[in-house]
Order: C-alpha cells, then sequence, then structure tokens
C-alpha cells in the first residue's frame, strides 16, 4: 500500500508547472504496484484550496487513489511523533498534519509518496519514501 501525501494531489489537481508531471507520473505508478490512497486529514488539507466534500472525494477518485479514515493507532503514533518533535525544540504545539498522515502510514505499513519528505524521514525513519530524489522512474 501507498500513501499518498496532500501536496502530490495539490500538485495533479492545480497542474503545478514544477511538479504536476512527475506527481501524475509517481502515481500512476504507484498504482501499478498497489493499492494507493490518501488519509482523511488529506481531504482537510485540499478542502482548504476549495472545493465541496463530494468535489474532493471525487477528484481522488479520477486520481485512481482511495481515502482511508484516521485510525486511533494512527493517531497514537502522531502523538508520539510530535512528542519528540517539541521535545527537539519544535514550535508548533498543535498535531501536525504530516504527523497525522505519517503516523497512519505507519500504522499500515505503507510506503508514503511525498515531495516533501522532511517531517516523514526525521520522525517515521522505518517508512519507505518515495520522493523525487528516490524515485528512478
Amino acid at each position: 500500500m501507498i500513501v499518498v501525501d496532500t501536496n502530490v494531489l495539490i500538485d495533479m489537481r492545480e497542474l503545478d508547472t514544477e511538479w504536476h508531471e512527475w506527481s501524475f507520473r509517481a502515481v500512476a505508478d504507484a498504482r501499478l504496484s498497489g493499492q494507493v490512497v490518501a488519509i482523511s486529514i488529506t481531504v482537510g488539507e485540499l478542502s482548504f484550496r476549495g472545493g465541496s466534500l463530494a468535489e474532493l472525494e471525487a477528484l481522488c477518485g479520477e486520481f485512481g487513489v482511495g481515502i482511508l479514515p484516521l485510525s486511533s493507532a494512527g493517531a497514537y503514533c502522531a502523538g508520539q511523533a510530535q512528542r519528540v518533535y517539541r521535545a527537539a525544540g519544535g514550535r508548533r504545539e498543535k498535531l501536525l498534519a504530516d504527523f497525522l498522515i505519517g503516523g497512519e502510514a505507519q500504522t499500515l505499513g505503507a510506503s508514503i509518496l511525498t515531495r516533501d519528505p522532511w517531517h516523514y524521514r526525521r520522525y517515521f525513519t522505518d517508512l519507505t519514501l518515495i520522493t523525487p530524489e528516490t524515485d528512478h522512474g
């Protein structure tokens, strides 16, 4: 299973001039290797940029990306990452969306497809990341 990060879906939705080609190809390649999903947190992040719930769900469907809810185990993992982040001097007191997505991916034993791997690389060291730097397709 591969979890698609919000930034990849934004690239695809908005046809980002720098990243949309990579994002479309990376999602297509991911679909060839198995189930591709977004965590429900991503719907919240996408909604900030507009669109109804039905439109955002349809958009994910058009891209071949399912949507999974955040589990309590994933939320717990996210909280643990937030605790480490704060202990290391992180300033944000509110739980970061990347931690929720990373926590759920870790709980699922999934990989993450992202072009912004910083939080995942630092706080979820066991996750396999698919990034522009690691993607050789």
